[in-house]
């Protein structure tokens, strides 16, 4: 059986260590966060290569239509876009979130230490853009279903014809969920669009603890530019907490060659255990 600490904490090292990356400046465009190259290369370290990322050919061949069955590894190249100035009740919230970057690990409310749905736009952040995890696309009937390879998370992206829930926790409508409410549509033969609400608040929308609230908007567009790529852009809208919408996430998923995904899991059991190791020694946990 392999170790949590092998694939979690890997994973806890490499977000902390690459946060600051995909931080956007305070009043500047974010500078772009590492990313890959077509055929898996990732530029600075030519000798490390994405496992299951095939080269792409040259040209690499048309989109098919209204298609993005099968897996994806994570945005190739990714960039954040500097988040706009937050609403006093954002302010507050925000104040009242403590990231793993700015205090002690026995300090952190971070939902990720113990292993609590990470939501939908910090999912992506985490087990995307920084570890190049995948991402299982699959139409059927009535849905889009969109499985991550972290935590063996789906998505269902109804396409029958809903409507997207008025509001959430309030007597008559349903509860807020980690990953929200979600309906889909195609914009054209290549794009596909996706309109999200109702996502708990208890998640963050990055590693720095931005906050939303559950009447944020969400809109992701994937649209398939050719055989092996695909263009991601995640929009948020959420005048309760910021004062204009404003673009998260942008990025190219690239083909998975071998079409499956290893398991990937946070175990809470674990993660418990690894944050009171590295707190007993700070004076922060049991020194028993």
């Amino acid at each position: 059986m392999r170790s949590w600490i092998s694939k979690s904490i890997v994973t806890f090292l490499t977000i902390l260590a690459l946060s600051y990356a995909l931080a956007p400046a305070p009043s500047a465009a974010a500078p772009q966060a590492p990313g890959e190259q077509a055929g898996g290369q990732r530029r600075g370290n030519p000798n490390e290569i994405v496992p299951g990322v095939p080269k792409m050919p040259n040209p690499p061949g048309p989109a098919p239509k209204r298609d993005l069955n099968g897996a994806w590894i994570g945005p190739l190249m990714s960039a954040r876009i500097t988040i706009p100035a937050m609403t006093p009740a954002g302010e507050a919230r925000f104040k009242q979130n403590k990231p793993q970057s700015a205090v002690t690990i026995a300090a952190t409310n971070d939902p990720f230490v113990n292993c609590d749905p990470l939501g939908l736009t910090r999912g992506i952040i985490s087990h995307a853009y920084v570890n190049k995890e995948g991402v299982w696309f699959e139409q059927v009937a009535n849905r889009m279903i969109i499985l991550q390879q972290y935590q063996r998370v789906w998505r269902d992206v109804w396409m029958d014809g809903r409507a997207l829930p008025a509001k959430v926790d309030a007597k008559g409508f349903p509860d807020s969920r980690f990953y929200g409410y979600s309906i889909g549509r195609w914009d054209g033969d290549d794009t596909f669009v996706i309109e999200t609400t109702g996502v708990d608040d208890r998640t963050w929308l990055d590693e720095e603890g931005h906050p939303h609230s559950t009447d944020a908007h969400f809109q992701e567009r994937y649209t398939r530019l050719d055989q092996y790529n695909v263009q991601f852009v995640m929009t948020v809208d959420d005048p309760k907490y910021y004062t204009k919408p404003f673009e998260l996430l942008k990025g190219t998923f690239y083909w998975m060659k071998t079409q499956d995904f290893e398991e990937v899991f946070c175990v809470p059991s674990d993660a418990n255990a690894y944050r009171d190791t590295l707190a007993a020694p700070a004076g922060t946990g049991d020194a028993k």
